[in-house]
């Protein structure tokens, strides 16, 4: 875990930049994958994603178990421990009433010319959820997809997910049965994100491909938009904690804290802002003894903190918060006993956890925001998946015939200051 005195400054230092810059990926030879995958994919049809099915997954896919039937969802989900299933259902309500409040709604106005005019909002058709099953499976992410699409009333939802998923989660099982999902497709996950935005006869188009994923399912999302619209493009996970605190004893909280995203993935970002040198020693110290005693993910854990993990010392925690903005972390925690002054302060971030009693795992589970976050520094310009993300928006105009006649002149004038005659006279031509 890398250190930096950042001091009293409200900017990063060059040595902190230096560091957050991501380590140089082979994004083009990636991109020339996956767009010789998409041409493929448009040639061949699932023929394609048959065979990329066979070579990423192992799995001999065919035209009859493409598509996952219901039976086969319920012999799964009869897996699930009710105990379990009873804790993802209190999650389900939990996220679902939070997402009621994103409800959008249009609005009717008219002038005083008695044109009529306002805005529609309306679901979108389709939606395809990309549900990951790669280095892991999150039935989590399954529901913070699917469920604003279901409040925003799109009529098509379509789940999209590698075959992994349906040899070992009956928690996905159970949420399709709890949803009410009906149409759901198996396969190499590049490949079928590819096929939903292109369309097969066995996989007709989508609007929309939402969700998180590895490296090739952000840059086949990337290649879609425009052909299809997507969330945002998603990339290693990262959590900033602002600790306001010099008590040894939060060490351990904070910790843990970090240790929720380091654990995802070596790639993942866990960055503390204190202003007590002696904490972060504290915290430093524990997180490496909390990561030795993880099992299932303490190599991801251990080569976050040594290649990702920062730790920087400001001199006030105001100016952390400034460093944080400048971060716009994914996760952002304000670990403080009087974090609501924090968060007046925050304009960038993905989601943020209030208080000392507000770990980063209760958002991504049960709290009731979405846990679909933008990523990597885009919180700057990008917001949390939401109902919002599956509706689009039309405005309509009615003018009288009395106000269209007041202002054709003025139309007329800015119609022929562009040189365009027929806008003109489109006007002009019904008064003659």
């Amino acid at each position: 875990m890398q250190f930096f005195d950042n001091g009293d400054r409200k900017i990063l230092s060059d040595d902190i930049l230096s560091f957050l810059k991501e380590e140089e990926q082979d994004n083009l030879a990636i991109e020339q994958s996956v767009r010789q995958m998409f041409a493929d994919i448009t040639a061949n049809g699932f023929a394609a994603v048959r065979d990329y099915t066979k070579k990423f997954d192992n799995f001999d896919l065919t035209e009859e178990n493409f598509k996952v039937s219901l039976d086969e969802v319920d012999t799964l989900a009869a897996e699930i421990s009710p105990e379990l299933s009873a804790s993802i259902e209190t999650a389900v309500e939990r996220v679902k009433a939070f997402h009621e409040h994103q409800k959008e709604f249009g609005f009717d106005t008219e002038d005083a010319y008695g044109n009529k005019m306002g805005q529609r909002i309306v679901p979108l058709d389709s939606v395809a959820v990309y549900v990951p099953g790669g280095r892991a499976l999150y039935p989590s992410t399954f529901y913070m997809t699917v469920i604003p699409a279901l409040i925003a009333g799109v009529k098509r939802i379509v789940v999209l997910t590698p075959p992994r998923t349906f040899q070992e989660s009956p928690e996905i099982a159970r949420l399709i049965q709890l949803l009410g999902i009906t149409e759901i497709y198996r396969g190499a996950g590049c490949a079928l994100v590819l096929a939903a935005a292109n369309g097969l006869p066995e996989l007709p188009k989508v609007d929309k491909i939402v969700g998180p994923g590895n490296a090739y399912i952000a840059k086949a999302k990337q290649i879609c938009y425009g052909k299809i619209d997507i969330d945002m493009i998603a990339g290693p996970s990262d959590i900033t904690v602002i600790a306001d605190t010099n008590k040894k004893e939060d060490a351990a909280m904070v910790a843990s804290d970090l240790l929720s995203q380091a654990e995802h993935d070596p790639m993942a970002r866990a960055v503390l802002i204190a202003s007590d040198k002696d904490f972060i020693d504290a915290v430093t110290e524990e997180v490496y003894r909390q990561a030795s005693l993880l099992t299932d993910t303490k190599e991801n854990a251990v080569a976050s903190l040594n290649k990702r993990a920062m730790a920087i010392l400001t001199d006030t925690v105001m100016t952390a918060v400034e460093l944080a903005n400048l971060l716009a972390p994914e996760h952002l925690e304000l670990f403080s006993d009087n974090p609501e002054i924090l968060l007046e302060k925050v304009k960038f971030a993905g989601s943020v956890f209030v208080g000392k009693s507000t770990p980063e795992s209760v958002g991504d589970y049960l709290g009731g925001p979405n846990h679909v976050l933008p990523t990597s520094g885009t919180a700057r310009f990008f917001s949390p998946l939401g109902v919002y993300d599956f509706t689009k928006r039309f405005s309509y105009l009615q003018f009288t015939p009395s106000s269209l006649k007041h202002y054709r002149e003025d139309i007329a004038k800015i119609a022929r200051s562009e040189h365009l005659e027929a806008h003109a006279r489109a006007v002009e031509t019904r008064f003659e």
